[in-house]
């Protein structure tokens, strides 16, 4: 390859890599100052005889707070000057905002890192790759191989399920059919540039039954003004009422990853509407009753699934065979039960129990002090580096289970991150075990050329 060649390539990914920052760095479903709920306000002064335990990305606002967790006393901080305190042994990050430009480097052996990342893998392709994951000591996110899982994060208790405050009885459902004008099934979605391509399947899923639309895409039928801002809407009641009345919603979320489960499923559940879902690959581990989601995964084509979409609407007694947790108030499944017996977090504010945050800090002092064996951390080994099973995402696949588009963002993200995991490991694995943004840039571009990403996703320009 010519010099202008390589240089053409290297201003394109350096393109690429500031727009994935930017994806990363967008909100989250976590708001930064209020996070912690319920936290008192940090302790004046420094951290005593305390193990300190520092968030590198800036997360919860608190710069110096000491807290009494199960096992001990930890002081948790956002102040980048205790990285040179000999009583450091953790080091935070929250995953959208991992930056390999801004890392505690050379990193010291003493240290344990830790990954907050509950979030979409579209946010941060690097951690669905195995070199970048066993970084890692100790892991909280949504997949339940992490060290502290938060596979049910959007579902509030099991008696949200089984509640039928909110729920529309079958024969209401069908009035309103007629009376209101209502398509049987609602989509409701603003992120309209997903992995899944999921707009494409419902484009052709509404070919062959009707769906109502509120969202940004697709958008066919207006939500009433004061739900319109999607920042407030979607845990309105007045939101959640709309979606009752309806018999199906479509649930896709934004990637399909083992255990990443969302909001999407949960509020259809709750509310007492049958789910037509694809994402979790595992979902059916998690649902209330056998058969109480629809997977989109088990009908060949979109219309394949309208065909059965229909087959229940003409049918009340199977349709209701899909609603066992609302008719008959009970859920049967034995993990889902004893996950939710044994989460000690509330979800929404829940000022009693305390968020998953407070309680990932409280988990990682707790290992610390008992795992950090004569002030040395064990940075590396054994049961103490997180693998795929702590987070690792397949490279994307489409609802459709085919790419119409000849070159798919997503994709092509997640085979970049796979190359520049390798990269990021090596760097900060071997000496001199630090890098500058250029350095990373020009290590990742001949492996990329050798691992043939560029003959895959060539450059779309020859010229900048």
């Amino acid at each position: 390859m010519s010099r202008r060649g390589a240089v053409v390539q290297s201003c394109i990914l350096l393109v690429a890599c500031l727009t994935w920052v930017k994806c990363a760095t967008g909100k989250g479903s976590l708001q930064r100052g209020d996070a912690a709920g319920g936290a008192p306000p940090p302790s004046r002064g420094g951290a005593g005889g305390e193990a300190v335990v520092l968030w590198w990305t800036p997360f919860t606002g608190v710069m110096g707070q000491s807290r009494n967790c199960g096992l001990g006393t930890c002081f948790f901080t956002e102040d980048r000057s205790y990285l040179h305190s000999k009583r450091l042994k953790a080091i935070l990050f929250y995953g959208s905002d991992f930056s390999v430009e801004d890392l505690p480097l050379p990193r010291q052996s003493r240290h344990w890192w830790g990954l907050l990342h509950e979030e979409s893998p579209k946010n941060q392709p690097l951690f669905d790759h195995q070199p970048v994951l066993q970084l890692f000591n100790i892991t909280s996110t949504f997949r339940r191989g992490s060290n502290f899982p938060l596979t049910l994060q959007h579902l509030k208790s099991i008696e949200a399920l089984t509640s039928t405050r909110e729920f529309v009885p079958t024969s209401q459902k069908n009035d309103l059919l007629g009376k209101e004008n209502l398509a049987p099934v609602v989509y409701v979605q603003s992120d309209c540039d997903t992995p899944a391509q999921r707009d494409k399947y419902i484009s052709e899923l509404a070919k062959y039954i009707k769906i109502d639309s509120y969202g940004a895409c697709l958008h066919n039928r207006d939500l009433p003004a004061h739900l319109q801002d999607p920042a407030g809407t979607y845990d309105h009641d007045d939101f959640r009422a709309l979606v009752a009345k309806y018999k199906f919603a479509i649930a896709i979320e934004n990637a399909g990853c083992d255990d990443y489960i969302t909001e999407k499923l949960w509020r259809p559940l709750s509310v007492g509407t049958v789910p037509v879902y694809w994402g979790s690959p595992s979902v059916r581990d998690w649902e209330p009753n056998p058969h109480s989601v629809i997977l989109v995964s088990d009908f060949p084509t979109p219309k394949d699934l309208a065909v059965f979409l229909h087959r229940l609407l003409e049918n009340d007694t199977l349709y209701e065979s899909y609603l066992k947790h609302k008719l008959e108030r009970q859920v049967t499944n034995t993990l889902l039960l004893e996950t939710m017996e044994k989460r000690r977090w509330g979800i929404d504010n829940d000022f009693e129990k305390g968020n998953f945050i407070e309680h990932f800090e409280c988990h990682v002092c707790d290992q610390v002090l008992t795992r950090h064996s004569g002030g040395r951390s064990r940075a590396n080994p054994g049961e103490f580096q997180a693998d795929l099973s702590h987070y690792g995402c397949p490279e994307p696949e489409t609802v459709l289970r085919e790419d119409e588009e000849p070159r798919n963002f997503w994709v092509e993200q997640w085979n970049k991150a796979r190359v520049e995991a390798h990269v990021l490991h090596r760097l900060i694995s071997r000496p001199p075990k630090r890098f500058t943004p250029e350095e990373f840039i020009d290590a990742v571009i001949p492996e990329l050329q050798r691992d043939g990403f560029f003959q895959r996703f060539p450059p779309e320009h020859e010229e900048l």
